[in-house]
C-alpha cells in the first residue's frame, strides 16, 4: 500500500468525503427534530416550527427558539364573530374570560 501513493491518495480523500457527508446529514437530521417533536404532540404551528428550525442551520439561537416552541403548548383565544346585515359587515370581538364560580359561605361542596 505505501508502494502506491495513488491509492492511499484515493482511500483518504474518500473517507474525508464520506466523513463530510456524514456529518452534514447529522447535522440537518438534528436540525429538524423541532419539527418532528412537534407534529409528533399535534401542534398546529409544526410547519412554522420546522421553518424556523431550518432557518435555524444559518442563526443557531433560531433553531433553540424553535426547540422550545415545539414544547410549548399553543393557546388560542375565542372570537365572537357578529354579523350585522344591514351594512354587510362582520365585527370581531374578543369573548370575556368566563366568570369564576361563586364560592358558597356555608362551606357546602
Amino acid at each position: 500500500m505505501a508502494d502506491n501513493p495513488q491509492a492511499l491518495m484515493a482511500i483518504s480523500l474518500g473517507l474525508i468525503i464520506s466523513c463530510v457527508i456524514v456529518i452534514i446529514l447529522f447535522i440537518v437530521y438534528v436540525h429538524t427534530m423541532p419539527g418532528k417533536i412537534a407534529r409528533k404532540r399535534g401542534n398546529p404551528q409544526a410547519g412554522a416550527i420546522e421553518i424556523l428550525s431550518l432557518l435555524g442551520l444559518l442563526m443557531f439561537p433560531l433553531w433553540m427558539a424553535a426547540l422550545v416552541w415545539a414544547y410549548v403548548r399553543p393557546f388560542s383565544v375565542p372570537i365572537n364573530v357578529q354579523h350585522n346585515p344591514e351594512n354587510d359587515s362582520i365585527r370581531h370581538e374578543p369573548t370575556p374570560p368566563a366568570a369564576a364560580p361563586a364560592s358558597n359561605p356555608e362551606g357546602e361542596v
